[in-house]
């Protein structure tokens, strides 16, 4: 302490008008101060010994102890003097208001020699640390210190004081905290330094502009990755600020760019500030963007939005920025503002943080036709969330006015595109890139999404180009990821398929069932369609439709029947009905003729092929009923007279299937006997407009040893031969008495075709509630004709005798196995 101040304290104050406790108080601030001599002290000693009294520091004490104006002339003496005021506060002895006032006049004044070398940093430090105390604890001075501090902090008038105050009010957290200020009753009340209408009126008059203004001063000083004023305010920050700019728009503006002005200057974020938020949860700051037309700053602004603010008030500022990006062509893409901020915007975890309408901005900026690679790249990037339901064959959910939004086909297509519904006049360019481009990916998705919708949604023009768009990314499937390519063919195929299910067009229906050949996943697909298309009897007959139907054939071959399953129900089916068609259009002789020899061609090879694989044995009769079907229910003036000629040296062949001959013989050699055998054939020819099977009367098949152990054979296998019953009831019994001289001289022969009659005969399944009880039916019958009067007919009585006693058969059974018994002894 300066001597000068120790003599004043020590004799030069009157303090003969205290009272005792008052006198006390005095006391302990002299021995605070060390000062034990003196007539001040002497007299205070006396006025208060013996008397056990608490101190009491009162404003007439404390006027006694700091207001001392002529100390302050010196500006040395009056910060010494300050300084030594730290026991006294520490201990809770407070300057009163006027000395208060009295020190705040003083620091403006001598603020200038605080800062200059002349003062020790000792000195300094201790001054600091004395208006901390005073402004932190419950004094009369915290109001006005404050005050001060305040104002000579955000005054940008005198940087050099401001940075000075800034640097100590950071180190000692001067205006944090809580502050205190006298009611209107004198006590003094606790607040916290934080923006509210209390703290406008403690400081700023209760002008909240005048605090506004002050801020945005501010806001722009600073040097860059340094502490600065802006960490002084930042904790003032109010939901009470936010309120203000969200009920006085024209200073958004003006902070908008101090805010700009801050990050371009000082590269400061200010992320507090550009984020307040209101008790309501609006961000006035952010919001603001979404009315104005937007230039580079707006860019900056928008890019420091926080986390927490809600896509409904986001969502029109990122419309905003989409149509800054989209202006000039794009280019505004290449500018430095958009690589250092722009592009945070974009920085998503999910399509849930996208507004739905970007989608328009992906399809411009990663067109491949018009972008450069950095954009598509870029783009692609940031919209590729959009796929993340891509094995799923679903679109995302994005975001539309601050609410999830399922994403639809149907909405891409009609609200979102509009004028781009004409797909012919922009889609041709999609298909080079190929399935492995991110855009077209999204747009299989959401054609497939609005694949029963497109019908309506689609021009016939459209629909062209999107057919041809959906079969050229399909084959380009070929060249993309394995995960691509699956799931991809499947969306376009399943597109195609609702889009051309009623088509006429027989091309189009071939080629997207060529589409299996793509994956192995979507051929039972194209399969289904094909056959929904081929089989379906409400499909008009046409020859190229028919030329598919036989087409097809020769894949369903080469496969053995595992390719183009569909063909196997024309063959069943389509026979009558493909009859009828030659029958009544004119001038289709030559198609006729050329499926018919179509089919024999691939019943040879069938039937040639069908011991090296198995499948063919198959094809082959299924190729046989459909001829048979089909030649049955034909005109004879339909087939050519070299068509019939082939098709009975079939029949006479050495090296063909002898069921598929006896199942056609009684459907050829009509047409054989039209052509070749004289006689009335007006008979014959009618029965064949009729519909029905003429009677064998001449058997082209040459009876042998071979052929009887065919039959037989097939016999044997009844139930996976799947020979009609009707055919061999023919065959045996108009061969009767030729099989009998054959048996007679092939004992070996004969055995087998008796036990294999006699197996079929005990058969459940060929009994007369069995499934094969046609077949049942006929061997009984031949049984009978072929052992009776022979030696081997007790032995197969017995047997069957035996069968039928057993009680292993039902009743009906047993009375049909003796029965046969009974024929054969009678």
């Amino acid at each position: 302490m300066l001597v000068t101040f120790k003599a004043l304290l020590a004799s030069k104050l009157d303090i003969s008008h205290l009272e005792a406790a008052e006198a006390q108080a005095f006391l302990e601030v002299l021995e605070l101060f060390h000062v034990q001599e003196g007539l001040a002290y002497n007299a205070t000693k006396a006025n208060v010994q013996d008397k056990q009294l608490a101190a009491d520091f009162t404003e007439t004490v404390a006027q006694l102890v700091y207001y001392h104006p002529s100390i302050y002339a010196n500006e040395e003496e009056g910060f010494e003097f300050v300084a030594s005021w730290h026991p006294l506060i520490t201990k809770g002895f407070y300057p009163d208001a006027k000395s208060a006032a009295k020190l705040v006049d003083f620091l403006y004044f001598g603020l200038a020699f605080l800062q200059s070398a002349t003062v020790s940093d000792a000195l300094r430090t201790r001054v600091f640390e004395v208006l901390s105390i005073l402004v932190h604890r419950k004094s009369h001075a915290s109001a006005p210190v404050t005050r001060f501090l305040m104002h000579r902090a955000l005054d940008m008038r005198d940087y050099l004081s401001a940075h000075f105050i800034m640097e100590y009010c950071l180190k000692y957290e001067l205006l944090a905290g809580t502050y205190f200020v006298a009611d209107e009753t004198g006590l003094l009340q606790e607040y916290p330094f934080r923006i509210s209408d209390t703290f406008v009126a403690h400081f700023y008059k209760g002008k909240w502009e005048l605090l506004v203004e002050s801020l945005h001063q501010v806001l722009p000083v600073g040097q860059v990755a340094k502490p600065g004023i802006y960490d002084v305010l930042k904790p003032w920050i109010s939901e009470n600020l936010a309120n203000f700019y969200a009920e006085n728009r024209k200073w958004v503006t003006a902070a908008h760019q101090m805010l700009v002005e801050r990050v371009l200057f000082v590269e400061d974020e200010s992320f507090d500030y550009i984020n307040l938020r209101t008790a309501e949860g609006e961000y006035p700051l952010v919001t603001a963007l979404n009315d104005k037309e937007w230039d580079e700053s707006d860019v900056i602004l928008f890019s420091l939005k926080g986390e927490n603010i809600t896509l409904k008030q986001t969502e029109t500022g990122f419309y905003r920025l989409q149509d800054w990006l989209l202006a000039d062509k794009g280019t505004n893409f290449n500018r430095p503002v958009f690589n250092d901020y722009g592009k945070i915007a974009f920085q998503v975890n999910s399509a849930k943080e996208l507004p739905v309408r970007s989608i328009l901005l992906w399809f411009v900026m990663s067109d491949a036709t018009s972008s450069t690679l950095s954009k598509i790249t870029f783009f692609n990037d940031v919209f590729s969330c959009l796929l993340t339901g891509w094995d799923a064959k679903q679109l995302p959910v994005m975001s539309h006015k601050g609410e999830d939004f399922p994403v639809t086909g149907v909405y891409v297509l009609r609200d979102l595109f509009e004028t781009r519904t004409q797909l012919e006049n922009w889609i041709p360019s999609f298909q080079p890139s190929g399935l492995a481009d991110p855009l077209n990916q999204f747009l299989i998705l959401c054609f497939y999404d609005a694949r029963f919708q497109l019908n309506e949604l689609l021009s016939d023009e459209s629909k062209e180009a999107l057919y041809n768009y959906l079969i050229t990314l399909a084959h380009s499937a070929r060249e993309s990821k394995p995960y691509l390519r699956e799931t991809g063919v499947q969306l376009i195929v399943e597109t195609l398929i609702v889009l051309y299910k009623d088509t006429p067009k027989v091309g189009r229906v071939n080629e997207i069932s060529a589409l299996k050949n793509l994956h192995p996943s979507i051929i039972k697909t194209c399969e289904q369609y094909a056959k929904s298309y081929y089989v379906n009897t409400e499909t008009p007959l046409e020859p190229q439709f028919i030329q598919s139907w036989y087409l097809s054939l020769n894949d369903y071959y080469y496969s053995s029947g595992k390719e183009l399953v569909w063909v196997a129900e024309v063959l069943k089916n389509q026979g009558e009905r493909l009859a009828q068609y030659f029958n009544e259009v004119k001038a289709q002789e030559i198609l006729a003729n050329e499926v018919l020899f179509r089919l024999l061609t691939f019943l040879k090879r069938s039937t040639k092929n069908s011991k090296k694989y198995p499948g063919l044995e198959k094809i082959a009769s299924e190729i046989t009923t459909h001829l048979s079907d089909l030649l049955q229910h034909l005109k004879h003036r339909i087939l050519f007279k070299n068509t019939v000629e082939t098709f009975h040296s079939y029949l006479t062949g050495h090296e063909i299937n002898l069921y598929h001959q006896m199942q056609l013989e009684p459907v050829i050699m009509p047409f054989y006997r039209y052509y070749f055998e004289q006689g009335d054939t007006r008979n014959v020819a009618e029965s064949q407009n009729t519909n029905r099977v003429t009677p064998l009367v001449t058997l082209a098949i040459k009876l042998s040893d071979v052929v009887l152990e065919q039959v037989i054979t097939d016999l044997e296998n009844f139930k996976e031969s799947r020979i009609d019953s009707v055919v061999y009831r023919t065959f045996l019994e108009k061969n009767l008495t030729d099989i009998q001289s054959l048996l007679a001289k092939n004992t070996p022969l004969a055995m087998q075709f008796y036990q294999a009659l006699y197996l079929i005969i005990i058969d459940v399944e060929a009994g007369p509630d069995g499934t094969y009880k046609a077949y049942g039916n006929l061997v009984r019958s031949v049984f009978v004709q072929f052992l009776k009067g022979t030696a081997m007919a007790q032995t197969y009585g017995q047997g069957l005798q035996m069968m039928a006693e057993s009680g292993a058969y039902s009743e009906n059974l047993t009375e049909t196995l003796l029965q046969v018994v009974t024929d054969l002894k009678a």
